[in-house]
This record gives structure tokens, C-alpha cells and sequence, in this order.
């Protein structure tokens, strides 16, 4: 399900120790952490609720925080639950300690605002920065810090995740997903116009910008840039799509003229990215379970000027099926979202073994009711922003179990140019980006 692409604001601290700030900026800046994080802690732990919205929601609320106020909080709550299992769980450090060991680890300096939080401190160490090293070596530079803390019980990899990652996830890829989740991915827009243009223009306003080798649309660029307000009227020329959506567009090649349903569309990315493949000429019916997520959708159609849209609310659980029938249909189904966890942080601290489960049997749900709607000869394809096995192989295994007319059909990896067997998986290194699995059904022509 696409809930819509945003900027987030997870930018790094331009200040240095050459460029220090006032004193009363760096302890306005303390005094936040130390009032923010507990709260945020809560809700994101207990209640389940996205710590980047929570940070939208209080910064629309103190409209007088200024850019660099955004910039220290952004990337002193996503640090602070990135490294959360190690900081938090494993040490037991206050959120303000916390957030500047997460810092720490995360920096290839410590910024001004750091460094007076680290002056305030009781910490028993003096902090480096750590960016530089690998994971297993920040792990062995804090049991050095704080072997007081960790004594015969050193901190591991697994610590950095829930305690159920492991039988969720191919053993053979667990801890290369681990070291990924800990990295920053950058950000990816999908271009509307000709690349090369995009990345020139972007470079004109001093954006550094790279096109993907095979994706043909794809370009990364470091995130904390404000595109809109940066490319102004040119705007329209892009939208803000992680590469793994953009390899779901892709999957589906929907040719021009023919008729989708988008039937899990949420805020509209990959609506918009298969009207742009049939060039325009074409139609996608938009569902969703929210009314809300729909009238973004259209908004953005509007500005990106995109017609033949059509959105209706449809719940894809409970809901009968349309007796109408597409050339195509997209079920990018909602999902624990074990994949975005390089992007969302907090995200691995909100979710349970439990909810992979119940995400798995709503998935097979979603994806028995929309084949109906599938014309003989048509396509099917099902994604999620996921890495775990019940949620991809073994919902595609238990959907062909009860669906004989449908068969996997191989499709070209965007990622590599090589021939996927019907089913691929989109390792978070791999963009880098979202962990995405895709499945590309055909449905047999009727005897």
C-alpha cells in the first residue's frame, strides 16, 4: 500500500566546530531532546504510532522553530531510534544519552549542538565520531565505552532488531539486512521528464543528484533537500518515489490503453507512475480503505497534471469485488513494513512477530478478492514493503494453492536486466532503498 512519498526530514547538522552556534541555541536544543524524547518513546513503543509523523506533528506546532531547530531534532530522534536496541535496550541510557551516543555512531563529527549535550552528561566515556566503522566495530568501540554496562554479555548485531527477526527472515540474509537497516538510505525521486535534464538542473542549484545505471527514471540524491522549494515550476517534473516502488510500477508494464485498479493505492505513487508508463493514454481506478488517502491522491494527479484516474473507496478485505473486470491489477497490499526499516527506524520498535501474521492472512485475503477482477490473459501483481517470509513466498505459495488459473509469469528484474522467475526480492542494499517483494501473476485464458 503507498502511503504517500514525503521528504522526511532526517537531515544531518550543518554547523562544526568552525561554525559554532550560540550558546543559547545549543541548550534550547538539549532542553528539547530531553523533553521530546520520553514522550516519543512512549507513543512510538506503547501506541505504535510513526515517530516522523509525530516530529511533523509538533513541529507544525511550534511554527517558530527555525530550519536549523529541524535539522538537530530530525536527526537526533531518528539516530536516537536507530541505534535504539543498542542504546536504550542494551544499555539502558537515559533519551538524551542515548540520542548523543546515537549521534556518535551515526556522524563523521560531533555537532555543536552534541557537544554541549555531551559537556551536560554523565556519560563515562569521551564521544568520537564512529560513521567510518563498520557495525562490528562501533559494536566493539561501545563494550569499550561502557563495559561496566554489558560485562560478559557484549552487544551483538541481533540486539539492533526484535527478538523475532531471525525466523521471520532468510537466515542467509539476516545479518546483511541488520547492517543495512543502520544506514541512511538516500532519497529517490522518480523523473517525469528526462533524467539527464533533472540531474542538470538540480546540479545548477548545487543538489549533488546520480540517474540509476538500469532504472531508467531513478535518481538518489542525500536527503534534507526541499525539492519543491528548490526546483519551483519544474516541480511537476518529478515525484518523490523510493526506487523499490518504482521497480513495482515497472513490473507491471501496463501498456498504453489499458484498463488497471490500483486497488490498495493509499496516497497515489504507484497510481501515478502506471498512467505515466502508458504515456497518459490509459485508465487506473484508485481504491482505498480512506477517503482521505484518496483526495491526496487526486491532488497530486492535479499537479502533476495526470488524468483518467478514477478514485472510490473499497475495502479490499470485506469488500465484494467489482464485477468488472481489468487488464491489469496491482496489489500493493498493506504490510508489516519490515523492508522501510533503514527509512523508519522506529519503525522495528512498533511491530511484533504477531503482526507479520496478521498482515500475511490479510494480504492472501486482499489478493484472493482482486484476482476475480482480472480479465483471462490479464496481470496480477502483488507487492509489500517487506522482508519476511509469510509475508512474500508463502503468500504467493498459498495463493497458487487456491487459484489454479493463475500461474507465476517471469518478468525483467529493473534492478539488474536479468530474467526474475515471477517472484523477486528487493533487498534493502540492493536500491539501496525499501526492502519490496514483487510477485507478477497471468491469469489462463478461459477454455
Amino acid at each position: 500500500m503507498d502511503t504517500g512519498s514525503t521528504l522526511k526530514c532526517d537531515f544531518m547538522e550543518k554547523n562544526t566546530p568552525h561554525n559554532p552556534l550560540p550558546e543559547k541555541v545549543v541548550r534550547r536544543h538539549s532542553e528539547m531532546i530531553a523533553e521530546l524524547l520520553p514522550e516519543f518513546t512512549r507513543l512510538v513503543t506503547e501506541e505504535g504510532q510513526p515517530a516522523d509523523g509525530l516530529l511533523n506533528t509538533h513541529l507544525r506546532a511550534h511554527r517558530e522553530l527555525g530550519s536549523r531547530d529541524r535539522r538537530f531534532l530530525s536527526q537526533a530522534i531518528f539516530s536516537y531510534f536507530r541505534w535504539y536496541g543498542w542504546t536504550v535496550n542494551r544499555l539502558a541510557l537515559s533519551p538524551s544519552e542515548a540520542s548523543l551516543v546515537g549521534h556518535a555512531l551515526d556522524s563523521t563529527e560531533i555537532a555543536n549542538s552534541f557537544a554541549y549535550m555531551e559537556k551536560q552528561s554523565k556519560l563515562p566515556c569521551t564521544l568520537e565520531p564512529l560513521a567510518a566503522l563498520s557495525l562490528p566495530e562501533k559494536a566493539a568501540k561501545l563494550n569499550e565505552w561502557f563495559k561496566d554496562i554489558t560485562g560478559e554479555q557484549p552487544l551483538e548485531l541481533a540486539d539492533l532488531v526484535l527478538a523475532d527477526f531471525g525466523q521471520m527472515v532468510d537466515p542467509e540474509k539476516g545479518s546483511t539486512c541488520i547492517a543495512q537497516f543502520q544506514k541512511r538510505p538516500p532519497t529517490w525521486i522518480r523523473a517525469r521528464t528526462k533524467p539527464a535534464l533533472l540531474v542538470q538542473a538540480l546540479a545548477e542549484r548545487e543538489i549533488p543528484a546520480v540517474a540509476h545505471e538500469t532504472v531508467a527514471d531513478a535518481i538518489s540524491l542525500d536527503g534534507g533537500v526541499s525539492l519543491a522549494h528548490a526546483l519551483g515550476p519544474q516541480s511537476a517534473q518529478f515525484t518523490v518515489q523510493d526506487i523499490g516502488s518504482q521497480c513495482v510500477g515497472l513490473v507491471c508494464a501496463p501498456k498504453p490503453g489499458e484498463d488497471w485498479w490500483d486497488c490498495c493505492a493509499g496516497a497515489g505513487g504507484k497510481t501515478l507512475h502506471l498512467m505515466d508508463l502508458m504515456q497518459q493514454n490509459g485508465k487506473v481506478l484508485a481504491t482505498d480503505t480512506r477517503a482521505q488517502a484518496l483526495k491526496a491522491l487526486k491532488k497530486r494527479a492535479r499537479q502533476h497534471g495526470i488524468r483518467n484516474i478514477r478514485t472510490q473507496p473499497f475495502n479490499a478485505v470485506h469488500d465484494e469485488p467489482f464485477r468488472k473486470t481489468f487488464d491489469g491489477v496491482l496489489v500493493d497490499a498493506p504490510c508489516s513494513g519490515w523492508g522501510t526499516w533503514p527509512r523508519n527506524p522506529d519503525a522495528r520498535w512498533r511491530t511484533s512477530k504477531r503482526d507479520v501474521a496478521q498482515c500475511s492472512n490479510r494480504q492472501l485475503k486482499i489478493l484472493s478478492n482482486a484476482s476475480w477482477c482480472v480479465k483471462p490473459g490479464g496481470t496480477l501483481v502483488y507487492a509489500a514493503c517487506t522482508v519476511t517470509r509469510p509475508e512474500t513466498e508463502e503468500v504467493v505459495m498459498h495463493f497458487l494453492d487456491k487459484h489454479p488459473s493463475f500461474q507465476l509469469e517471469p518478468f525483467t528484474n529493473p534492478l539488474t536486466g536479468e530474467t526474475a522467475p515471477g517472484t523477486l526480492q528487493i533487498w534493502p542494499w540492493d536500491g539501496p532503498g525499501d526492502g519490496m517483494f514483487i510477485a507478477r501473476f497471468v491469469r489462463e485464458n478461459d477454455a
